[in-house]
């Protein structure tokens, strides 16, 4: 068997695998004691996880999969199924792909990476370097990874092809995963940057009545977790891709700005401006960039034609991230995440004067549940638990909560983080090299980065009551 024959079959073995075991759950009474809807629930994640990882299929058929499998076969409440459609985060998609398409179609993605080109003449290292600082720049204005996201994968698209990098190279892949990564792991630091952030502090808050401070958060994490984080990142682009451009980086000479690139910098200078001032309007990133995608699609402003959202536009992400957030509802509302996170604490057995092995325990336990529920899941699933867990420990409680947010940084397959999965889509990444980075990304963290970090909280007294 040749290697492009062995690359496509394994990964259909894998998934084919997956989804046996996964309709045997769905069908079977295979685990006794596991309540039905959280052994349907299973099935289903197994199911979706390994279509999503292997891209057998396209993402957005996956979804569909889940949707019918989710509704036919296991009987799950459609509301519950089709959350994702209320969700923010799939309207954020929506309204990323219409700007995507305007900052593509109207010329200003190509204005902006010739506008990089100019600024970087020491060829893909200078790229990936000050692709990566601006990315985790934008995180302090911005407040969601996934509109940091969509604001930028059309521009360094627009980049790369300037560069002609093709749809599958590896220059493509550094660039953009640089991008993405950058923006979706080490602002996990920044207590606002971040949607599970965002839900920890909440839940931390209404449950335990923890409050975290901006300050001691960017402190606590920033310090080690989020520097050394950036720093991993733009050392794996700079390494795992490097692939000198094929174009010579001169930028092309290009008349002044058009009538219809000003309305659309005055579009997306207003959505910018609302992002960051979010606390004081009050108005969710989602209906910013869903209001900004109406402004772009009315006719009297001519950014993009009526027709383009018919023969133009690609949807797929947006129903992943449908299907994602569904199922993570799914997982929740079947009991299956409340069961796998109990049995996941029991199993793991935190004990007084075992600092080291605690730490690195609840690291591994929210990164297993990010499998099922992504991320943004997790939160919801252990802070309730965190206080039997600190007793168990002997560790005070706003430590033990912490430790969540060091296992956001553990991530094996892209779709445990929505952003990074959609940001794959949306620039045409091949799964593999998105593995490529997430497995590499995780052993160096859980070995040198992750260390550290628990040094520096044994520093600062994190572990003592």
């Amino acid at each position: 068997m040749s290697g492009d024959g062995a690359k496509r079959t394994v990964p259909k073995i894998i998934a084919g695998c997956a989804v046996l075991l996964g309709l045997a759950l769905l069908l079977l009474p295979v685990f006794e004691g596991m309540p039905p809807g959280a052994r349907h629930a299973l099935g289903l994640v197994i199911i979706s996880a390994s279509l999503w990882a292997t891209e057998v299929v396209p993402a957005h058929l996956a979804s569909f999969i889940f949707f019918f499998l989710a509704l036919v076969v296991a009987g799950m409440p459609p509301p519950v199924v089709f959350s994702g459609f209320h969700s923010g985060a799939t309207w954020l998609i929506f309204g990323g792909i219409v700007l995507g398409y305007a900052i593509n179609s109207t010329g200003l993605g190509a204005r902006f990476a010739e506008g990089l080109i100019a600024r970087r003449e020491n060829g893909y290292s200078g790229l990936v370097v000050g692709i990566g600082l601006v990315a985790f720049l934008l995180s302090f204005v911005m407040p969601s990874a996934m509109g940091r996201v969509v604001l930028l994968t059309p521009i360094i698209g627009a980049l790369c092809d300037k560069l002609g990098y093709g749809a599958e190279s590896r220059g493509r892949a550094g660039l953009v995963l640089t991008m993405i990564f950058a923006t979706a792991l080490p602002p996990c630091a920044i207590l606002p940057a971040t949607v599970p952030n965002v839900i920890l502090s909440g839940a931390a808050e209404s449950i335990h009545g923890v409050v975290f401070r901006y300050g001691e958060f960017l402190l606590l994490h920033m310090t080690v977790f989020g520097s050394l984080t950036l720093l991993l990142v733009i050392l794996l682009g700079l390494t795992l891709f490097r692939e000198a451009p094929p174009v010579r980086l001169v930028p092309e000479a290009r008349g002044p700005i058009s009538g219809v690139e000003k309305r659309l910098m005055a579009v997306l200078a207003l959505t910018l401006l609302f992002w960051t001032t979010d606390s004081l309007h009050g108005v969710a990133p989602a209906w910013v960039a869903l209001g900004a995608a109406v402004v772009c699609l009315l006719p009297v402003v001519r950014l993009v034609p009526p027709s383009a959202m018919i023969q133009k536009v690609n949807y797929g992400p947006w129903f992943f991230v449908a299907g994602i957030v569904g199922m993570g509802a799914v997982v929740s509302d079947s009991g299956l995440g409340g069961y796998l996170g109990e049995h996941l604490i029991r199993s793991i057995g935190v004990a007084p004067e075992q600092d080291a092995y605690n730490f690195f325990a609840m690291i591994l336990t929210g990164g297993i549940l990010s499998l099922g529920v992504n991320y943004a899941g997790v939160p919801a699933i252990l802070t309730p638990l965190m206080g039997d867990l600190a007793a168990a420990a002997g560790w005070p409680l706003e430590t033990m909560l912490m430790t969540q947010v060091a296992s956001f940084f553990f991530i094996l397959l892209p779709y445990q983080i929505a952003p990074v999965f959609t940001g794959m889509l949306l620039a045409g990444i091949p799964q593999r090299y998105g593995i490529r980075m997430c497995l590499t990304f995780t052993a160096i963290h859980l070995l040198v980065v992750s260390p550290l970090n628990f040094l520096w909280w044994r520093w600062l007294g994190m572990f003592s009551e």
